[in-house]
């Protein structure tokens, strides 16, 4: 998955340009949600966003412009090398969710296996090895995090392994807690969270 600034809850409709500019070319258009690109048919605009709440998708926001105005945006959110775009900025339909906000209030998981690392202290030097439960059949870990307090780019957090969540019955896990990197040093997300809860 690539990793993204922040996302742009989006209004009912966005203009796409190829610059930040009012005057620059329309590259893409969206209308509810349908998305219109060049010389494209148009698509569910949801396969082109990130769900960031049950039926709730956003904009995959690359980085803003100078001025704050505008937020260039992935037309492909699950391909790094994939059309882009500009969009306004507006209060009055829309607005940026940072990253920092929003994970510190999920329940968390590792977005690549080679992310997960725990730490008994907000540092580099203090890393420590846990190890995590496997689901059954599968070489996917079977863990959730819960955010307790935030220092900068880290959290420290409850860690469940297994996770009790969708789990009948519930397994009894003792929670272990610990630091973990939740953001990279541009304040990309190392970690996500079950938009529809499991």
């Amino acid at each position: 998955m690539v990793r993204y600034a922040a996302m742009y809850r989006y209004a009912a409709t966005d203009v796409i340009r190829a610059a930040p500019s009012a005057r620059a070319d329309t590259i893409a258009l969206l209308v509810r949600d349908s998305l219109c690109i060049a010389n494209d048919p148009c698509v569910r605009s949801y396969s082109r966003m990130i769900e960031f709440d049950p039926e709730v998708p956003g904009w995959a926001v690359l980085r803003f412009s100078d001025d704050s105005a505008w937020a260039q945006v992935t037309l492909a959110p699950f391909d790094s090398a994939g059309p882009t775009g500009w969009v306004a900025l507006r209060d009055d339909s829309a607005k940026v969710l940072l990253w920092s906000r929003i994970l510190p209030n999920k329940s968390l998981y590792f977005l690549r296996p080679i992310d997960v690392a725990f730490y008994a202290a907000p540092v580099e030097s203090a890393r420590v090895e846990r190890t995590l439960v496997r689901h059954a059949n599968s070489d996917e870990y079977n863990y959730i995090m819960t955010p307790l307090e935030v220092r900068g780019a880290w959290l420290r957090v409850a860690l469940l392994t297994p996770s009790p969540m969708c789990e009948w019955p519930e397994p009894k896990v003792t929670p272990d807690t610990l630091w973990i990197r939740f953001l990279t040093a541009d304040n990309r997300p190392r970690v996500f969270y079950y938009t529809r809860g499991c």
